[in-house]
């Protein structure tokens, strides 16, 4: 059968699927006040191992007058959400705002850093809290059909994706929180609701054409702010980390197509709190040995380029099989535990004794931690003959947002990738969705 013909057919039993199953009875939502300060949000977000929480005004005593017969208090009004990335950008607004173009002098930088991070600190989380992507839904509609919740909430026609669907009863309070990874592990674990459509190729999908979409690369030595804000400018969550012998230059548009040797993430910022911002003036290369708990080491760029290994030497493998051992214990280590054996040279570098970064057992949207770095620095990748049942099982089985196809010609998980595109849930949602989002800003 050709594509289109095995698309229809997944997407037809998606129609007869319910969302409601994959919804849980009891969910433990954290909410965040919306006079909540930052520093406070940063501590609760680290504290469950999340990315985001909702935003909500609770009930005032007028409020509490109107209280069932029964004495149950209104709900929470859900107005936003906040997430590492809308902090992160209302920071790199107050860095512009106060200081203007951010500087690459890495002392410099650090100065200002540590200057704007107790102002910072105290900003309500009004003021930097986002609804774009996130979507609602009624508690009395979740047995929609999953291809519609789909096509309505998670993936629409022409409108930007919604990361995460809050689902509410009929007093308005948030019942469950379900994201786009929650749908990915449903379909992993139910693979018959894709039919043949699991067993088709990445190339087949047209997901490892060079220059089918742009990839958003930084540089090993730009300073790790810098490198956030070209994320944030592109809309990216993540970027490749290359050598810079191998990065792109002229412009620093980051667009270039040398090696991959690590990965940069939002979910990076998890654990850093508004008295640690100093360490974003860091090269990416030492902020993410730093995060790792591992040593940061220099090599020419004659070495680099005949490298064999990946960029986080002695490290774990570049990409763990599915259902691989994955670390998870309790608590996390002080920021900066690695800073005291980190040494530096070069443009390059490399990161000896790479172990992995302990998270905690955490909770994530419904508490379970989507954790990028559960096993230490990894490089989650595949290729044009990888499956879509394959990329399923890389997302869902690490918990990652982003798969990055490797170069024709490269096996998946090889030390040194050349990535040509990157895979994440919505384009994955979109494919099963038919729809496209809009148009790219000029």
């Amino acid at each position: 059968m050709g594509l289109q013909e095995v698309l229809s057919e997944a997407t037809a039993k998606l129609s007869v699927t319910s969302l409601k199953g994959m919804i849980p009875d009891h969910q433990n939502v954290v909410f965040l006040e919306h006079n909540s300060s930052v520093g406070h949000a940063l501590q609760l977000l680290a504290k469950r191992h999340i990315l985001s929480a909702p935003l909500v005004i609770l009930p005032g005593l007028e409020d509490m007058e109107g209280a069932d017969a029964d004495g149950a208090a209104a709900p929470p009004q859900l107005i936003g959400w906040v997430t590492v990335e809308s902090i992160l950008r209302a920071f790199l607004q107050q860095m512009e705002e106060k200081h203007g173009k951010l500087s690459r002098n890495m002392l410099l930088l650090m100065t200002q850093l540590e200057k704007e991070g107790p102002a910072f600190a105290e900003k309500l989380l009004i003021t930097v809290a986002g609804s774009e992507d996130r979507g609602l839904m009624f508690q009395i509609n979740s047995d929609v059909p999953l291809l519609e919740a789909l096509r309505e909430s998670f993936v629409p026609a022409g409108k930007p994706a919604a990361h995460r669907l809050a689902v509410f009863d009929a007093s308005g309070a948030i019942t469950a929180v379900v994201s786009q990874l929650d749908v990915i592990r449903y379909l992993r674990e139910r693979l018959e609701l894709l039919g043949p459509l699991a067993d088709v190729t990445v190339a087949e999908l047209g997901w490892a054409d060079p220059g089918s979409r742009a990839l958003v690369t930084v540089e090993a030595s730009l300073p790790a702010l810098v490198a956030y804000e070209r994320m944030a400018r592109a809309g990216v969550s993540g970027a490749p980390v290359v050598a810079d012998s191998e990065a792109a230059v002229g412009s620093g548009g980051g667009t270039g197509s040398g090696a991959m040797i690590a990965n940069l993430s939002m979910s990076d910022l998890r654990n850093i709190q508004t008295q640690h911002l100093g360490i974003l003036a860091l090269p990416v290369g030492e902020f993410l040995a730093l995060l790792h708990n591992t040593t940061y080491l220099g090599y020419s760029q004659r070495t680099s380029s005949q490298a064999t290994h990946p960029f986080f030497a002695s490290g774990p493998p570049t990409a763990l099989p599915p259902g691989g051992p994955r670390v998870s214990a309790p608590g996390s280590p002080p920021l900066g535990a690695g800073l005291a054996r980190r040494s530096s040279s070069a443009a390059g570098g490399a990161v000896a004794g790479a172990g992995p970064m302990d998270t905690g057992a955490g909770a994530g949207e419904e508490g379970q931690a989507e954790d990028e770095g559960r096993s230490g620095i990894r490089m989650l990748t595949c290729n044009g003959a990888s499956t879509l049942r394959e990329v399923l099982s890389i997302m869902s089985d690490n918990r990652v947002h982003r798969v990055y196809v490797a170069a024709a010609g490269q096996p998946p998980g090889s030390p040194l990738v050349v990535p040509v595109g990157v895979i994440t849930p919505t384009d994955i949602l979109r494919l099963l969705a038919g729809t496209k989002g809009p148009a790219p800003k000029p």
